[in-house]
């Protein structure tokens, strides 16, 4: 018996940065791209981890399955956790029984793999920025021997740039980089201050005329 399969579109643009429509939502989920000073930004864990399990179940209402990513830490970029520590996402989608709920766009995660990952949230109950984009492999390539960090899976969804700067840009970078130069980047990232807004450019209160 094959498996039910249902497919839902991810809700709220504000929440992450997705678009969705009605009619067709697997040919319809529009993510926004995120480039790396983003990610690592809206991140509060970056680092390589493997995923040590993966469990789906359905939530308390038993209208939503959702996936229960356990992963241990082997390097920390952002956020501290220290090597052997445990970081775990729960996302929507998954398989119960003979159900199974796809949100396009979002990561998947399988047991044994090695990847980079962003994540926003509590260590206990994170979750990946970026969807697809906050999940990238790693494998060693097999000429040079390097460590190299995937391109982000897809995910079934299209990824769009909103700001005309960019629009000469790949919309969504789909190079392999050396694990030890996106290490590199992220760290010198991470260790930037946020930079705050001028006071003095802030409108201050109005006097009424008198």
């Amino acid at each position: 018996m094959n498996p039910m399969r249902v497919s839902f579109a991810a809700i709220g643009f504000s929440l992450l940065g997705v678009l969705t429509f009605g009619i067709q939502p697997a040919r319809a989920s529009l993510v926004l791209a995120l480039d790396l000073p983003s990610m690592v930004t809206r991140a509060d864990h970056v680092g390589v981890v493997d995923v040590v399990s993966v469990k789906a179940d359905w939530d308390a209402k038993h209208e939503q399955i959702l996936s229960t990513v356990d992963m241990v830490v082997v390097e920390s970029w952002k956020g501290g956790a220290a090597p052997g520590s445990h970081l775990i996402v729960v996302q929507p989608g998954g398989t119960v029984g003979d159900l199974t709920q796809t949100v396009h766009g979002m990561t998947r995660f399988v047991a044994g793999e090695r990847a980079v990952v962003f994540l926003a949230g509590r260590p206990e109950r994170a979750s990946v920025v970026g969807m697809a984009q906050g999940k990238r492999l790693v494998r060693r390539d097999a000429g040079s021997g390097r460590m190299l960090v995937q391109a982000p899976d897809k995910a079934g969804a299209t990824f769009i740039r909103t700001t005309p700067a960019s629009a000469t840009a790949p919309v969504l970078d789909l190079r392999a980089r050396p694990l030890d130069e996106l290490r590199a980047d992220v760290r010198s990232l991470a260790t930037k201050p946020v930079a705050k807004p001028d006071p003095a450019a802030q409108p201050g209160p109005t006097k009424a005329p008198r």
